[in-house]
């Protein structure tokens, strides 16, 4: 990675995770991907093993509650992992075990599988294609993974129906698209994971709805330098659920306060003037519908961890927070980014970060973006900052998002 040798750590453990939806589009589960910064290095022997004990020490450290709250957790495993040559520290519970496709399947690895069904474990094959090998692990098997891209649409469907006469729920994974996603729910795929998910919904000349063109029109108010309080006041006092949800966010624990606060005016006093216009965007655009709530997560997890990162990379904290929140913009108004940010007053270096990623904010939204998908190539070329520190503030994200996102419902 990109850094002071000082800061370098042999230890140093990379997490990421990404959501696996249901046909509700609500969050069912989260993948965790795992990286040790010394997987790569010439130094490791057996690449397998090294993994499997960065993920052991990930959750004594970390703790998987922390990371996907109420949630399923699905993990990949190695050979040596499921064979017990590693102990696995964690019961049952909401763990789902996957094995990857490029696992060794023979009698003794078909005994261990079948053990950790026995203890409770769910199993999930990984990139799962039917053959003569494989398919003694099926009865053993709760969920199967189908990877789109490694298939046609023809012997995508040759592989459900060949999957119809057993006991397990699929899973689509790698939908890049709104058509793949209406395939495999017709198909019948009861869980779906991808890029698609968090990607805007563009139709060509689409104008925006009425009620997207108003909460356009309100963050454009909530973000002019030259907007007062009085204003703010005026907007908050029209929305009753707005108001109700933003004196439940100041009153959540993350604030902490000694007293309720009661009223907008004492809210102003708490937070400031920009943390009540951020506050109130954040409300106004989890009020959009027919949009999975996760990408509002995903907007606020962005938005703390580059208010975060922001002072070890020389950026303004809220500038770092704004371009966070604005990140997923497109996806939520099904708009171009570059058509909506025209019309909200931000300044030239958020703008540029959002669009093109330049200058310090775009370096720092690159890094964010890089560690959610667990982008590790990419995070060796472009971060700056230490690798405890992305892992830091990626978990303190992830908690500020999911208690404030609660106060939102």
């Amino acid at each position: 990675m990109n850094m002071p040798a000082d800061q370098a750590s042999t230890n140093e453990i990379f997490v990421g995770r990404q959501a696996i939806f249901d046909e509700k589009l609500e969050i069912f589960a989260y993948e965790l991907l795992f990286r040790d910064g010394q997987v790569n290095a010439a130094s490791v022997v057996d690449g397998n093993h090294a993994t499997s004990q960065v993920i052991i020490n990930a959750f004594l450290e970390m703790g998987v509650e922390q990371i996907v709250q109420q949630h399923c957790a699905f993990i990949n495993l190695t050979r040596e992992f499921l064979l017990g040559e590693i102990p696995f520290p964690l019961p049952p519970g909401k763990i789902v075990l996957e094995v990857l496709e490029d696992v060794v399947v023979d009698d003794a690895l078909v005994e261990s599988v079948k053990r950790l069904k026995e203890e409770g474990f769910k199993i999930a094959l990984d990139d799962f294609i039917l053959d003569d090998k494989n398919h003694v692990l099926i009865p053993f098997a709760d969920i199967i993974k189908i990877d789109l891209m490694a298939m046609t649409q023809q012997e995508l469907a040759q592989q459900v129906m060949a999957l119809e006469k057993y006991d397990v729920e699929l899973l689509a994974e790698k939908i890049e698209t709104k058509q793949e996603f209406e395939l495999c729910k017709q198909l019948g795929f009861k869980y779906f994971q991808g890029y698609y998910f968090c990607k805007p919904d563009i139709v060509s000349g689409k104008q925006l709805p009425p009620n997207k063109l108003a909460l356009l029109e309100m963050i454009a108010t909530l973000q002019d330098p030259e907007c007062r309080f009085d204003e703010l006041e005026s907007i908050i006092s029209k929305d009753v659920a707005m108001s109700y949800k933003l004196l439940r966010i100041i009153n959540s624990s993350f604030y902490g306060l000694s007293q309720k606060v009661e009223s907008i005016q004492k809210a102003l006093v708490v937070l400031g003037l920009q943390s009540l216009r951020n506050w109130m965007t954040v409300i106004g655009l989890s009020q959009i519908e027919n949009k999975p709530q996760e990408l509002i997560t995903i907007s606020l997890t962005r938005a703390k961890m580059c208010e975060l990162l922001a002072p070890e990379l020389g950026c303004d904290k809220n500038s770092s927070f704004t371009i966070g929140l604005f990140s997923m913009l497109d996806v939520l108004m099904d708009q171009p980014l570059n058509e909506l940010l025209t019309q909200l007053p931000l300044a030239e270096e958020v703008t540029e970060a959002l669009l093109e990623y330049n200058g310090a904010l775009g370096n720092l939204l690159k890094i964010v973006v890089a560690y959610e998908k667990g982008d590790w190539k990419e995070l060796e070329k472009i971060a700056t900052c230490s690798p405890s520190s992305l892992r830091t503030s990626f978990l303190d994200s992830l908690a500020w998002s999911d208690e404030i996102t609660s106060q939102m419902k």
